[in-house]
């Protein structure tokens, strides 16, 4: 499989819902899940962040489109226009967009969160099942990064052809963000999270991808408190249709 395919559509797999009642994370807060690209130096060539707002069961993720412009001196310009806002409630198993984060948005689509894939927008940190390790990963060192220790394992996903690439994920294991590990599988039978994942090309010592997880904020502004509100009571008076 290509692997930048898998990289640059990871963000995009979702699969189906648990029928418990999940509860995010950290109670409320922000975090972003950002994807890099990197020359055979090691040195980053592309950088895009994907924004999680929380609050209890619920999440707003920003949704944005890449647009890359060469001008006639041969200057390329990168923005990151937004496309919507994606409310999501774990609870009804419901998503809401919304063109602007604000209070007083108005909704221009809603659904029910689909039982596989989420094919067109976002990320499905929800999922249970969008990627699992394969088989039992080779345990690495510990690593110490910012005073926090990360568990390191050796890995391929189920869709890799170990002959052609290996993963090496970051693992922290103080009870942080559970919900928004990059994997569940193999996070649960030792109760950690993978915060991040780097991808490399078979008998290559340095990645060309990584993803990971950044935990921007445990806290919500009072204006973010708000438009969860709002979004909150949207959904309550337009449930979705079954």
């Amino acid at each position: 499989m290509n692997r930048y395919l898998t990289v640059t559509l990871f963000i995009n797999l979702a699969s189906c819902i648990s029928t418990e009642q999940p509860k995010l994370a950290d109670k409320s807060g922000q975090v972003q899940l950002k994807t890099h690209f990197y020359n055979l130096e090691g040195k980053q060539t592309f950088t895009d962040i994907l924004r999680v707002w929380y609050k209890d069961s619920m999440a707003i993720e920003e949704i944005h489109k890449t647009k890359t412009v060469t001008d006639t001196a041969n200057l390329t310009t990168v923005s990151y226009p937004v496309i919507l806002y994606r409310y999501i409630d774990l609870r009804s198993k419901t998503l809401y967009d919304y063109k602007n984060l604000s209070d007083t948005a108005k909704v221009i689509n809603k659904a029910v969160l689909p039982d596989s894939l989420m094919e067109d927008y976002g990320w499905s940190f929800y999922s249970e099942k969008a990627y699992r390790v394969k088989e039992k990963p080779e345990e690495l060192s510990d690593t110490v990064i910012k005073n926090i220790t990360y568990k390191r394992v050796k890995f391929n996903f189920p869709r890799d052809d170990p002959k052609e690439n290996f993963l090496i994920g970051y693992y922290r294991c103080d009870n942080k963000g559970n919900l928004f590990s990059l994997e569940k599988s193999y996070s649960k039978k030792i109760n950690c999270t993978m915060v991040k994942f780097y991808d490399f090309k078979a008998g290559e010592s340095m990645p060309y991808a990584s993803i990971e997880v950044d935990f921007v904020s445990d806290t919500l502004s009072g204006e973010e408190l708000k438009i969860f509100d709002a979004w909150e009571q949207n959904a309550r008076l337009n449930p979705v249709d079954r």
